[in-house]
């Protein structure tokens, strides 16, 4: 293989597959990036089994044939380099020598036909119950399922032993409304958007790591409007030249609409700056390990607050419509901050609060269509 390729272009398209490498070497294939020429494209690909990637890029080529090479240490070496050109050749037994400007390297790749298939729509297998059977496909625009994933991805569980809230399920709320939720056990955000003409057959959990390699995708500059496709196991997004792959979590989603409450006793308006602001205060002697602030609703006053008997403490009075019986509720801090991150700046929260151990939830007259719901914890 010989060919020549525009150096911010490679590390562009190189940016992309890190996300992807198998980091740990257990499998050395895993962490290299497949470059094959196609007439006058060079087409990248990289996989961890689970994820996929494919992109093509133009390139000039001299000489047909395909190569594997270690993907960070090939994005370190563009990225690092001068000259705005790459020049790739492949040397014997799998060696490839690159040049860019004035520098030379040769680099050790494996055995291009030891690459894993990537996961492909010809692995979509037709379900034995059709009552499971997932079949969707979603053409939405770029900015809102960009912002989807973002309400929705922070509250996924980081425990890999609940593989079934590793992601996040999508599934049609109704004609033309698409709908993603999240849960980690201990809150949870769920955001809805319409989308013309989307049904789903069943509902699917798109695992996070996927959704992060497409949150990466929608950020790149392309078309406005973008087609997710799922069909049995399997998830693809599909932009200009570029497509992300991906296998569904097995596994059934808990019920979620079980845990978010019907109505709360008290709806408490708060600026979503000032509270954002004072809750990141407050964190500040908050217990390392879990977090804690405490939230108390006096008339016409919300205070957070937190302490530390080893730190201290602080608290900061935000002045609020309350005029119910004095109370207060301890959160996680991070929840908190997360959920108001993801809220317009400057616009209104609403904070829906009963007790001292009922869940409570933030919405946004902004975005009336967000819900997040989070669960309280003992100070």
């Amino acid at each position: 293989m010989e060919l020549v390729i525009e150096r911010a272009v490679l590390q562009s398209s190189l940016s992309l597959v890190q996300g992807i490498v198998e980091r740990r070497n257990t499998v050395p294939i895993l962490g290299h990036v497949l470059l094959e020429p196609d007439g006058a494209n060079l087409r990248l690909a990289a996989t961890d089994l689970e994820v996929g990637i494919r992109t093509e890029i133009p390139c000039r080529v001299d000489k047909q044939g395909s190569v594997t090479l270690n993907a960070r240490k090939l994005f370190e070496i563009v990225r690092e380099a001068e000259g705005g050109e790459v020049a790739f050749k492949s040397l014997d037994n799998d060696w490839v020598e690159l040049k860019c400007g004035r520098a030379k390297f040769k680099m050790m790749g494996l055995d291009p036909r030891s690459f894993p298939a990537m996961p492909s729509q010809a692995q979509a297998k037709p379900q034995g119950d059709a009552g499971k059977a997932v079949k969707g496909d979603l053409t939405i625009a770029t900015r809102v399922l960009a912002a989807m994933i973002d309400k929705t991805i922070f509250a996924v569980s980081p425990d890999e032993a609940r593989y079934n809230l590793g992601g996040v399920l999508i599934e049609a709320a109704s004609k033309s409304v698409a709908r993603m939720v999240a849960t980690d056990g201990h809150r949870l955000a769920m955001i809805e958007r319409e989308a013309e003409g989307f049904e789903m057959q069943g509902n699917a959990i798109i695992p996070r790591k996927g959704l992060a390699e497409l949150r990466k995708l929608l950020d790149q500059e392309g078309e406005e409007q973008v087609q997710l496709m799922l069909d049995g196991q399997l998830a693809w997004l599909k932009r200009g030249a570029t497509e992300v792959s991906m296998r569904l979590v097995e596994g059934e989603f808990p019920d979620y609409r079980g845990v978010i409450p019907k109505q709360s006793k008290y709806a408490i308006a708060v600026g979503r700056d000032a509270l954002l602001n004072a809750i990141k205060r407050a964190a500040i002697f908050s217990n390392e390990r879990y977090h804690g602030v405490k939230l108390g609703l006096a008339s016409g006053s919300l205070t957070v607050s937190s302490t530390s008997p080893e730190m201290g403490e602080a608290s900061e009075t935000i002045d609020v419509d309350f005029t119910g019986d004095e109370f207060s509720i301890g959160f996680n801090a991070a929840y908190l901050i997360q959920a108001l991150g993801v809220m317009p700046p400057e616009s209104d929260a609403s904070l829906g609060l009963s007790d001292e151990v009922s869940p409570g939830v933030i919405t946004s007259a902004a975005d009336s269509q967000f819900t997040y719901v989070v669960m309280p914890m003992r100070l």
